[in-house]
């Protein structure tokens, strides 16, 4: 339950701090006096928009604090969703909110004292509070909301979420199929390319240190003459002709041999000739090589030229220099490889995106089949809500309509709507259509009175529900509000006596000025203040004695109704076989 509420700085409340109690707590007080700003602070903790108009005047931001104290299986819940974002899990002092909002700039959120986001925030705050206000009519006209309504009866929370992440995983590989896609469709322009290139360069087949020796060859074949020449002289003059250099250094060494023991001189001489002569030896043998390289074959120039050209061509084509097109061309091949491969990924995806879509399809149709198992149940339900709530012969159907079963979406297949009818005779309709303003009062509680049977949220805030109704309606509407603070906190904005009067704690909200300020005061009533304010509420300000008697009157009855229906939830209980369930659920674990 909602233990401790602390709003500062919001509207008209300056300060107000309210410590509600279990059970039903009433709300009342003039128009405007700041009730359905207290109801504010709580959308606020359930992730509500802050707005700056919100702050009062003269603040710098609004404070709302609050102190839950869940049930057990309600703190279960919540500990997951603590745990999964790193937040603290002692529940020595419950679950503690805080919501700012500023006058500018960013507000702040924070769950068990630590700093976090506004959707977190909301998060939690929905598992704690539900309010049902007038202003909430609108949900009844959108059937996705009737959906939630029906999941929630249903207990379909666990299976929603299962589905859910079937429907991320089935979309996320779809959309990962869909980039690569798009990537092999750019991809086969690239793979052609690269064919080409690889093709070309594989045909040019050019090899380290060959443009070098290229470049070489081409000088000496475009002067070939006059290197032939060059050769055929030098090797005349060094070894083949009568007086060449060979043959003359012969003879110097044959003279210098014979007076060479005589002389040291002589020696040198005789070593440095015999050097000479095989330096030109080597020298006449290198030249006669080259005469026999410069050798051309027919049309070799030109060939050679072409390479040239064809090497340079791919040099500057792919911006490397000519030894480095062998490294280039591997590159190139890794990369189709890649490519290649991707479209290997391709035909993978395919087949998760089927597998993944098959698995939302199955866990869609179990949804189905479980709310369309849960909508007869849920109508029961809420009818029977509406016969306590003086409408005998309203009728609601829950309408379940698959839709595209083999295309689900993130709830499912299932487009749920609620038909309605008022009056016996009458034909089922959209509910949006046919019912009344007071008649969508009763329906909304009848629902929210027909969910508060599950242990799905901590406090009940009901916010003007009442509004079109009045007399024995009323009353009607005090005796659900207070069935349903018997397994939960409730807490009722009202302007009616007759449902105030079923307060288990009563509080009014009323305005006065303090220095020259409007500031708004809650105070807890006791009996007879109670019955001074249910008094004004029956006859205005002026409050006589025949109002205060009928306010007693109205406390009495609703003390009867109260400890009648107690005592009829005590004889079922006794007679529900406790023991057994409990034992089949805990075998059931």
């Amino acid at each position: 339950m909602l233990g401790y509420l602390r709003i500062r700085g919001l509207a008209l409340l300056d300060d107000v701090t309210l410590e509600l109690s279990p059970g039903m707590n009433v709300l009342t007080g003039e128009t405007g006096a700041g009730k359905s700003i207290i109801v504010e602070a709580l959308a606020l903790l359930r992730g509500g928009r802050g707005r700056a108009e919100l702050v009062r005047q003269g603040e710098e931001a609004a404070t709302i604090d609050a102190c839950f104290e869940p049930s057990e299986t309600l703190w279960q819940r919540l500990q997951g969703l603590l745990e999964e974002h790193g937040l603290p899990v002692e529940d020595d002092e419950g679950v503690l909110l805080r919501r700012v909002v500023p006058r500018s700039g960013r507000g702040r959120s924070f769950v068990q004292s630590t700093p976090t986001t506004q959707a977190l925030l909301g998060r939690v705050g929905e598992q704690l509070v539900d309010i049902c206000s007038q202003h909430e009519h609108h949900f009844l006209t959108h059937p996705a909301r009737h959906l939630e309504v029906l999941d929630a009866w249903a207990r379909l929370e666990g299976d929603r979420a299962e589905h859910a992440a079937a429907y991320r995983a089935w979309r996320e590989a779809d959309e990962r199929r869909e980039d690569l896609q798009a990537r092999a469709r750019e991809a086969g322009v690239r793979m052609d390319y690269l064919r080409f290139q690889i093709e070309e360069l594989e045909e040019v087949a050019p090899e380290p240190g060959e443009y070098e020796a290229l470049h070489g060859r081409l000088s000496l074949l475009r002067d070939a003459q006059r290197w032939a020449e060059f050769a055929r002289d030098a090797h005349s003059v060094l070894y083949e002709a009568d007086d060449a250099i060979a043959g003359r250094l012969g003879s110097l060494l044959d003279r210098v041999r014979r007076g060479a023991e005589g002389s040291e001189l002589l020696v040198q001489i005789q070593e440095q000739l015999a050097a000479a002569q095989v330096a030109c030896e080597e020298a006449a043998r290198s030249a006669a090589r080259f005469a026999g390289e410069l050798e051309i074959e027919p049309g070799e120039l030109e060939i050679a030229t072409e390479r040239m050209h064809e090497l340079e061509r791919l040099r500057r084509k792919h911006g490397v220099e000519v030894d480095e097109l062998a490294e280039k061309l591997d590159e190139m091949r890794d990369e189709l490889a890649r490519l290649d491969r991707a479209e290997e990924e391709l035909m993978g995806l395919e087949h998760e995106v089927g597998a993944r879509l098959a698995e939302c399809v199955l866990s869609a149709g179990r949804l189905h089949e479980a709310r369309a198992a849960a909508a007869k149940g849920l109508a029961r339900a809420v009818e029977q809500e509406l016969r306590t709530l003086h409408m005998p012969g309203a009728r609601l159907t829950v309408r379940v309509e698959a839709l595209q079963p083999d295309q689900p979406g993130p709830t499912g297949i299932d487009r749920v709507e609620f038909l309605f009818c008022a009056n016996p005779g009458e034909p089922l309709a959209p509910l949006s259509r046919v019912a009344s303003g007071g008649e969508l009062s009763r329906v909304l509680l009848a629902i929210k009175n027909a969910l508060a049977h599950e242990d799905r949220v901590a406090t009940y805030v009901f916010d003007e529900v009442d509004a079109g109704v009045g007399g024995a309606v009323a009353v009607a509407i005090g005796r659900r509000l207070e069935a349903a603070a018997a397994g939960h906190q409730v807490l009722c904005v009202t302007h009616l006596p007759q449902i105030a009067a079923f307060a288990d704690a009563h509080y009014r909200v009323d305005k006065r000025t303090q220095r020259g300020r409007t500031i708004t005061r809650v105070t807890r009533l006791d009996e007879a203040e109670r019955v001074e304010e249910l008094a004004r509420m029956l006859g205005g300000e002026d409050v006589g004695d025949s109002a205060r008697e009928h306010a007693r009157q109205l406390l009495e009855e609703a003390a009867r109704a109260k400890a009648e229906a107690r005592g009829s939830s005590k004889a079922k209980a006794a007679k529900r076989p406790a023991p057994a369930v409990k034992r089949k659920r805990a075998a059931s674990r």
